[in-house]
């Protein structure tokens, strides 16, 4: 794990307006050498959500991650307004650097509406509470390791978003959607077979999906709880709950990430 203590994340959420419904944002410099994948989902979705009336919230969305994005440019997110309905809208964005579109993401939004409210999945019991553990840091953000394993396959952690000051509350999915790309490829690579967990190949997201149930405070721990479903080829897909520390079940997460074996090195 890289440690990234000194990274600031205070200004992630920072737009600048270039034009209609078109934003720019910056990235950190991130240890591994290219932007964190789930930095360019918040900053998208934060582009989507700024271009919905207050009261339309945000349930869902689904990204592709086309290219590694580069720390060294800014990133230019053009959102498109799909769709305004009277209780859903839709909206369309692409990240785009000079080599290209690196990340595209389509997000839905609901105005709030009356009815019941169930919750069928509850915090797994004997947790450790993290704020008696020791903690460190991954791309910026706090984490505190529960539980990895091979049978089943799945990463269990909490993790804490950097408190930021006068947070616009509209900010907190996309938090929440950062802090949703830590574990999911820890979860897949651990559904490798055994003896090819430990060897270190190519490894990358490919899309990851979101589901808003609840919200939560965005500088609170969160539990990210992914599960590993296999191998087909060189993809895996992993799919997870995010819950916060009274049990609430605020989303669900689904990536599916490529995992390819070390290359051979060419006989000369």
């Amino acid at each position: 794990m890289e440690n990234q203590e000194s990274l600031d994340l205070s200004r992630v959420f920072e737009l600048e307006p270039h034009g209609p419904d078109t934003y720019v944002g910056e990235s950190p410099r991130y240890s591994w050498g290219r932007i964190f994948g789930g930095l360019v989902v918040a900053q998208a979705l934060w582009a989507a959500i700024q271009s919905v009336k207050p009261e339309y919230i945000v349930h869902s969305l689904h990204t592709y991650f086309i290219l590694g994005g580069n720390f060294e440019e800014p990133v230019r997110y053009e959102v498109d307004r799909v769709r305004n309905g009277r209780s859903f809208s839709t909206r369309r964005v692409v990240a785009r650097q000079s080599a290209g579109a690196i990340l595209t993401l389509a997000c839905s939004f609901q105005v709030k509406e009356a009815g019941g409210e169930t919750q069928s999945t509850s915090l797994p019991a004997g947790l450790p509470d993290p704020e008696q553990e020791a903690s460190e840091y991954d791309a910026g953000a706090l984490r505190v390791d529960v539980e990895t394993s091979h049978a089943p396959p799945r990463s269990r952690m909490w993790a804490r978003y950097p408190a930021l000051d006068n947070l616009d509350p509209r900010v907190q999915p996309c938090t929440l959607a950062y802090l949703s790309d830590l574990n999911p490829m820890t979860a897949i690579h651990a559904s490798l077979p055994e003896g090819a967990q430990a060897e270190e190949g190519q490894g990358a997201s490919l899309d990851h999906a979101m589901w808003f149930h609840r919200p939560g405070r965005a500088d609170d721990w969160v539990l990210l709880d992914m599960e590993g479903h296999g191998m087909i080829g060189t993809r895996g897909l992993a799919t997870g709950r995010v819950f916060d520390r009274a049990g609430a079940h605020l989303a669900t997460v689904a990536q599916e990430g490529l995992l390819r074996p070390p290359r051979k090195p060419v006989k000369a």
